[in-house]
């Protein structure tokens, strides 16, 4: 036992453990451990047009509620929860919606003043806004921002109640017909609808995600696999040589990536019920994604050979956590030092314009992206061939021998 404990592997166990602990909480933990809504991006189409008041005041508000929404927090060190941009017409927020340049919009329409101003009088009508939720740009944003939305017109609707009833004390013998002390419960009606749904059996809206980690993990195992066959297949120090080989890795790679695109939307689609919508279209985004992932794989191998494998865990161990958030909710270090280049990103990006936009409005961003780290790829794979190539034991037994034999 004493010879055991003097050994200095016992130890370093100790620091290695922690070590491991403290990466990995990093990674899953560092990003996500409170995350709060700040400056979620959201639109307001103001389009009241005002009314007078039966005290021949003029009223506007859509206004009124447009600078109770878009106003600065009152402390300073407080981080406004969403990010208003007005915008003129209902179309407009749509298009940017479907965009994804919102997660939702509060529309008021023109009729919005005049309506709440006839619940002073004996016929009442309800006066409407309408907020829509943006589902596909991120399901927990979108989520969060409807919450918040919810929250401050709660409040706006009870002081403008409280306006609406001021105005008629101040009128002597006023009083409420049935339908004004209905109508005045709930001034303002809410409806909220929701676009580029994620819909059913979408893993709340997780699929696109859920999909990548699989072709990064597909993309692993058939850039270790067809590796491992390249070195046992690399039989002289020629470049040449060595150039049809990676030649045959690229080609191989071709091969299993698609096989393994066919696999997951067979697994994930077929067997477990996700709902994949346009197959063909998601068929094609992930063999190009996973085909992307191992010349990625591949060109670090090549270089740094089984050393760089833990690259690929660490990606996927830290952006699986970062890309599961809105990233307006990630601290600023996860923000701009993983989410901005981490590469399953732009995979992620272009499945959910698949599947939850159906428009190819935002697939042309990740394509050109994943297009260019391929194509970097490439090029590195074969400038490999320049290393200095190490020959194969059994190849250096081989050529010792002869030598001996001739000696």
């Amino acid at each position: 036992m004493n010879h055991f404990f003097k050994q200095k592997h016992p130890y370093l166990a100790i620091i290695a453990v922690f070590l491991v602990v403290l990466l990995l909480g990093l990674a899953q933990l560092g990003s996500t451990v409170n995350p709060v809504p700040k400056n979620l991006p959201v639109l307001l189409v103001q389009a009241d047009s005002g009314a007078k008041l039966p005290t021949g005041q003029e009223m506007n508000f859509g206004k009124t509620i447009q600078e109770k929404l878009t106003a600065t927090p009152a402390q300073s060190n407080t981080v406004s929860p969403l990010q208003w941009t007005i915008l003129g017409s209902e179309q407009e927020a749509m298009d940017a919606m479907n965009r994804e340049q919102a997660y939702a919009t509060i529309v008021i329409p023109a009729d919005f003043s005049s309506k709440l101003t006839s619940l002073l009088s004996p016929q009442p009508s309800p006066s409407m806004i309408t907020v829509y939720v943006n589902q596909g740009m991120n399901y927990n944003g979108a989520t969060m921002a409807n919450q918040v939305i919810s929250q401050m017109l709660s409040g706006i609707n009870a002081q403008v109640r409280e306006q609406l009833l001021n105005q008629l004390a101040g009128r002597s013998g006023a009083t409420l017909t049935i339908e004004q002390s209905k109508a005045f419960a709930s001034p303002i009606s809410v409806t909220t609808k929701t676009i580029n749904t994620v819909g059913a059996n979408s893993s709340n809206g997780n699929a696109p995600m859920v999909l990548t980690q699989l072709a990064w993990f597909g993309a692993m195992v058939t850039t270790l696999l067809l590796y491992t066959a390249s070195q046992k297949a690399v039989q002289s120090g020629s470049r040449l040589h060595r150039l049809g080989i990676r030649a045959a890795q690229l080609v191989g790679g071709i091969v299993v990536t698609a096989a393994a695109a066919g696999s997951i939307l067979l697994v994930t689609g077929q067997w477990l019920g996700l709902s994949i919508p346009h197959t063909g279209q998601v068929f094609m985004f992930l063999f190009f994604a996973g085909f992307v992932f191992f010349l990625l794989q591949t060109a670090i191998v090549s270089w740094l050979g089984m050393a760089g494998v833990p690259l690929f865990v660490l990606v996927f161990f830290f952006g699986a956590p970062v890309l599961s958030l809105p990233p307006q909710l990630l601290p600023a270090f996860s923000h701009d030092w993983l989410y901005s280049w981490i590469p399953l990103r732009f995979s992620i990006e272009g499945l959910r314009d698949l599947f939850y936009f159906g428009q190819g409005l935002n697939i042309s961003g990740p394509i050109w992206t994943l297009s260019s780290i391929g194509a970097v790829g490439i090029v590195l794979i074969l400038l490999s061939v320049l290393k200095k190539h190490r020959e194969p034991a059994a190849a250096k037994q081989i050529e010792k021998t002869s030598q001996i034999a001739l000696g």
